[in-house]
């Protein structure tokens, strides 16, 4: 098993090619910059031309992506540069946008079988374009559509949801029949019974009563019997299994469907067979042979082989052999017929193996209920290797060694022909173990080291198929998962749809045509109405919230102790006869107010406008306690000019508490220092005073004070907080000793990032 390993991990790194290639864009334009993947690693990139080189083998997948675009998956098949043309995902999607519905469709059925992925996209637009506007009967296409696809990849389970999907929109006796094809496929057997059972009754029950038709055709009606027999036959019962495939048979036969007998009578001779009925087995598959003989050679072939294997389960080696030595020649006869048909054409490769697929039973017969091989797989099931595999095997089971190992021979070389690498694998894993035997030790040894690597590229091959397999599954699970979604919202349309429907039923039932549209008019206008006073009630009350957060702002602005004390200080002037400072003061506090109410419903004012204030603010202050302390106002000159916006006198409570509660009770003349910064993408602003510091401020308040001082400060740190949710700004404020000594003192630093 070691050696096994090793031998598939020198095979998976060895490369025997450099692939040359190159990506555009549907425009023809060079990609660059696309990530090139290959297998074990290997990767490359194009340049700036769209070119790319990696190593690479024949068989192997290189991966093309990059995020603006559908990922590609390329198989290499030869050893010629390739041009890979890639579409841009937002032009992939507009493209499909504007094409109509039936373009869409008949671009989806063409694409059926060749890419998958496309087809899915194809279907998805058809639904999702003007979704409003589908009609049942065009939804129902495409969900049957899709489920022909996911059929196709052999993904039943979402085959099944899209079939039903289709019935819902548009039931149909032929969707009914693809939906029970689907879960005897998918192993809902049960299920299956039931739904298939009701088309065979309904088939049945008109049949005795009248020539209404079912909606299904001769052939379908067939293809229900035998999709029922086989699920019968699986589920053991098989009373009920040969009840329906006889049903099938008889129908057949009826409508001179003679394509369909060979197969129709070697389901009936399974059944016998399987229950021991070995008589009876014979004489419908002497029959099936018979019928298959007027049906052309792939019947022909098809058939014997299906007898053939009957004869081998019942250890009838000789008449099995007879049977697939015919099928040999009638597939050489198959081969020259096409070598002579194709003269001219010397690429056409000759090999015996070649059956063409011609004969109307392959157009006519419904594949997936009749014959378990699908059609693309006709001639790799019934090649002239594999009957001559089977021959070996029956010679070998007879101890007839020397024809055994001529027939294994013969498959050997016709499978390495055609590469078929299953039955190479097979035929030389019988040689090694025969001329082993017979102690022929050399060839034992050759044919042993053949098995392995045979196994070994299996091995490499069916690793990719099942990495190819899986993606691209989880590629039709996506995009089933985006039909879904449309499905949910087509869903939900209809139900609100429905709802106005019933509503509207429901009115006409009490009012004739004309009231209801009276009514639906005074509906919708105390709708209107109703809508514009909630609105309006609304609005007042955010008016009323504005008002009152304004009016809490300019409390926390302004503190009546500053208004009281500004009076009394014009009040002293005019006591003293000082009538022109009396004016003056008067003058810069008339002016400092209205510029406060001006400003008291903005949430912001420029910055230029803000200092002005706060420095006619400190102005009067300083006025009032010259004796007290002098100050300094400083704007940086990177800040003069702009247009950026602050709250506006966000900062005058702050200043208003260094003057009251630091300054003021300080023995000596203090000094108060109010400066504005620019750095980098925010304003910072410090407030720093010399007095007498929090601490000791606290030992001096009253306890009238100290409720003041403390509702004073939460109105600013609750207008910075709605300020940061409201507006989105980025304000803080921190407040620390300033230690300046012999006094404490306060330093208050607010940081501000605001619009321009």
């Amino acid at each position: 098993m070691a050696q096994s390993n090793e031998s598939r991990k020198t095979n998976s790194e060895r490369t025997t090619m450099v692939l040359e290639g190159r990506v555009i864009s549907d425009k023809k334009q060079p990609v660059s910059g696309v990530n090139i993947e290959g297998p074990m690693g290997r990767y490359a990139t194009t340049d700036l031309q769209g070119y790319f080189k990696i190593p690479a083998n024949l068989g192997d997948e290189i991966i093309i992506r990059r995020s603006d675009f559908e990922t590609v998956y390329y198989t290499i098949r030869s050893y010629d540069k390739i041009e890979i043309q890639v579409i841009d995902d937002l032009s992939q999607k507009d493209r499909l946008k504007s094409l109509s519905y039936e373009v869409l469709m008949d671009s989806a059925q063409v694409y059926l079988k060749k890419d998958a992925q496309k087809t899915a996209d194809f279907l998805i637009a058809a639904l999702s374009n003007n979704s409003s506007g589908i009609s049942t009967s065009k939804e129902a296409r495409a969900y049957e559509t899709l489920g022909d696809l996911y059929i196709f990849n052999k993904q039943a389970d979402l085959a099944i949801t899209n079939y039903r999907a289709a019935i819902k929109s548009e039931n149909t006796a032929q969707r009914q029949l693809k939906l029970g094809q689907s879960l005897q496929s998918n192993g809902n057997y049960q299920e299956a019974i039931k739904t298939l059972e009701a088309l065979t009754v309904n088939e049945r029950s008109i049949k005795t009563s009248s020539n209404r038709s079912t909606g299904l055709s001769t052939q379908q009606i067939v293809t229900a019997y035998t999709t029922l027999g086989n699920v019968y036959e699986i589920t053991k019962n098989t009373e009920a299994a040969l009840k329906n495939h006889k049903a099938a048979l008889q129908t057949a036969q009826t409508n001179n469907l003679k394509a369909l007998l060979p197969q129709l009578n070697t389901n009936i001779a399974n059944v016998y067979n399987a229950t021991g009925q070995v008589t009876t087995a014979e004489s419908y598959y002497s029959n099936a042979i018979q019928d298959s003989k007027n049906e052309g050679i792939i019947s022909n072939v098809v058939t014997q082989s299906a007898t053939a294997d009957f004869y081998n389960s019942n250890q009838q080696y000789d008449k099995e052999i007879a049977l697939r030595k015919k099928n040999i020649e009638l597939i050489d006869k198959a081969s020259t017929a096409k070598r002579k048909a194709t003269v001219t054409n010397l690429d056409t490769p000759s090999s015996s193996n070649i059956i063409e697929i011609e004969d109307t039973i392959m157009e006519d017969l419904e594949v997936g209920a009749l014959i378990d091989t699908p059609v693309d797989n006709v001639t790799t099931a019934y090649s002239k290797q594999k009957e001559q595999l089977k021959i070996a095997e029956a010679y070998k089971a007879t101890n007839n060694f020397v024809e055994a190992i001529a027939s294994f021979e013969n498959s050997f070389k016709e499978a390495s022909a055609n590469d078929d690498l299953n039955t190479k694998k097979e035929a030389a894993r019988n040689l090694y173990k025969l001329y082993r035997t017979n102690g022929n030790t050399a060839k034992s040894l050759k044919y042993n080291e053949i098995y392995i690597e045979t196994v070994d590229r299996l091995y490499e091959q069916k690793e990719q198929e099942i990495a190819l397999n899986t993606r691209k599954a989880q590629d039709l699970v996506n995009r089933q998962t985006r039909i879904l979604t449309l499905e949910k919202d087509r869903e939900l349309t209809e139900n609100r749809i429905a709802l106005i429907n019933t509503e509207r039923e429901l009115t006409q039932q009490v009012n004739n045509r004309q009231r209801w549209i009276i009514y639906s008019l005074v509906a919708l206008s105390l709708l209107l109405i109703s809508l514009a006073y909630f609105m309006w009630r609304n609005n007042k009350q955010q008016r009323i919230n504005n008002h009152l957060l304004a009016l809490k702002s300019l409390r926390s602005q302004m503190n009546p102790h500053f208004i009281f004390n500004a009076l009394n200080s014009v009040n002293s002037y005019i006591a003293m006869n000082d009538e022109r400072a009396a004016n003056k003061y008067l003058a810069d506090f008339s002016k400092l107010m209205r510029s406060v109410l001006e400003n008291s419903e903005l949430d912001f004012i420029p910055l230029e406008k803000e200092t002005e204030l706060l420095g006619l603010y400190l102005k009067l202050e300083h006025e009032r306690f010259k004796d007290k302390f002098d100050y300094e106002f400083i704007v940086d000159p990177l800040l003069e000019g702009t247009s950026l916006q602050v709250p506006p006198m966000l900062l005058q409570p702050i200043i208003e508490n260094a003057v009251w509660h630091g300054l003021r009770y300080k023995d000596e003349k203090g000094f108060l220092k109010v400066a504005f910064a620019k750095a980098e993408n925010e304003i910072i602003v410090t407030i720093t005073d010399n007095g007498i510091g929090r601490a000791k401020s606290k030992e001096l308040k009253t306890e009238h004070q100290k409720k003041r001082e403390s509702k004073g400060l939460g109105n600013v740190m609750n207008r910075v907080a709605l300020l940061n949710e409201l507006h989105d700004c980025q304000i803080e404020m921190i407040v620390n000793d300033a230690g300046l000594s012999p006094d404490i003192g306060t330093a208050v630093t607010v940081k501000m990032i605001v619009s321009n």
